[in-house]
């Protein structure tokens, strides 16, 4: 593909993520629950929460200023949820698309520091002109941690791509639902169920058809990819913890300034002049970057962070659809192998998640009281 068409294909990809976001901000909540308030859904997949009557649904600013309380059925949320989850994978693929351009000509860590430092520019106007209150957070620490994990989780994923092969680096960085599920289980108490871990097993071997690793490849270099993982899966299980109790602005702003700002050490040292059309895509990639993550936030508002597990590996299939629209490309007999894996699994998922989040509905339980 020529340089010019991939700017046209890119234009395209930046004229999408535009589209999206064109209701970003009148979607950002600035309010956070009050303390002892219980804004969590009833969790799908029989959580610690499901069966819960004094749990309700999350509200946003204006319903919490308001008094109304949206309720939904535990179906509902679910597929809420779920719905936000493989947004954030149609960004990302749009960001990846930008950052790949973009990382032909600039380092790594300055792609990292300049994508980090563009989401927190945009989003601060938006915080200036709301007030001293949107600046708020009481657990700034947990910001910087954030941050931190996310920082070393690319450094060690840009690491392990000078190691090995880029197909048993996906191959390896594709364990991180287990590691993710683990966590949720350990630290946020959810209840992982067992219909989780073989879906997301049969996503990791559709993982494994479509990329072909071969034994040969793996060394025990691949530690720092393993490390790579637990850091991303540790930063979800972050992003599912606070998501119900810091605003979406806080955890959006001080999540890129930390990263921005420990990308920095690395990104200063090699840095390269930057052109101003290179400067419009980091623009829209900061942009994106916020979009990106505000996606993960809204998901996690409504389903178990392990919930989301299985459809990690739908982004191959998306990428492949991603790839036929804007690239031109015919999918290899692999990608179509291992879908065939990667769908039913999902629609397992979905089937199995559905009738335990019906069953533990609160909604659910009201009605079976009022008809008894």
């Amino acid at each position: 593909m020529t340089r010019r068409s991939s700017s046209g294909t890119l234009a395209l990809v930046a004229a999408g993520l535009l589209l999206m976001i064109s209701t970003f901000q009148a979607q950002l909540d600035f309010t956070a629950p009050a303390r002892g308030q219980k804004s969590v859904v009833p969790c799908s997949g029989g959580g610690r929460f499901a069966g819960r009557s004094d749990v309700k649904p999350p509200m946003s600013g204006l319903a919490l200023a308001s008094g109304e309380a949206p309720a939904l059925s535990g179906k509902q949320a679910y597929f809420t949820g779920i719905s936000w989850y493989l947004m954030h994978f149609i960004v990302s693929i749009g960001n990846d698309s930008i950052m790949k351009f973009l990382g032909e000509s600039i380092p790594p860590f300055q792609v990292v520091f300049l994508r980090f430092s563009a989401a927190a520019l945009v989003l601060l106007p938006i915080l200036v002109t709301s007030g001293k209150d949107a600046f708020k957070s009481a657990r700034l620490s947990m910001h910087a941690v954030r941050g931190a994990l996310l920082a070393l989780g690319i450094g060690l994923w840009c690491t392990g791509l000078n190691l090995m092969p880029f197909a048993s680096c996906v191959v390896i960085n594709n364990t991180m639902p287990f590691f993710k599920m683990l966590f949720a289980q350990l630290i946020l108490g959810e209840k992982v169920g067992k219909q989780r871990w073989l879906a997301s097993l049969a996503g990791f071997l559709g993982c494994l058809i479509v990329f072909n690793p071969t034994a040969a490849t793996f060394q025990p270099k691949s530690l720092v990819l393993l490390l790579s993982a637990c850091c991303f899966a540790m930063l979800d299980i972050f992003n599912k913890k606070y998501s119900t109790s810091e605003t979406i602005t806080s955890m959006l702003f001080y999540g890129s300034l930390s990263t921005a700002f420990i990308a920095a050490f690395k990104a200063i040292p090699g840095w390269v002049p930057v052109t101003s059309s290179q400067l419009g895509l980091i623009a829209v990639l900061g942009v994106g970057a916020n979009f990106l993550l505000f996606c993960l936030l809204k998901a996690f508002k409504y389903v178990d962070a392990s919930a989301t597990c299985p459809y990690r590996y739908t982004e191959f299939v998306l990428a492949a659809i991603f790839g036929i629209l804007f690239f031109a490309e015919r999918p290899s007999a692999s990608t179509l192998m291992g879908s065939c894996i990667i769908l039913p699994s999902v629609i397992y998922t979905a089937m199995v998640e559905t009738r335990l989040a019906d069953e533990a509905s609160p909604a659910a339980d009201s009605t079976e009281a009022a008809s008894a």
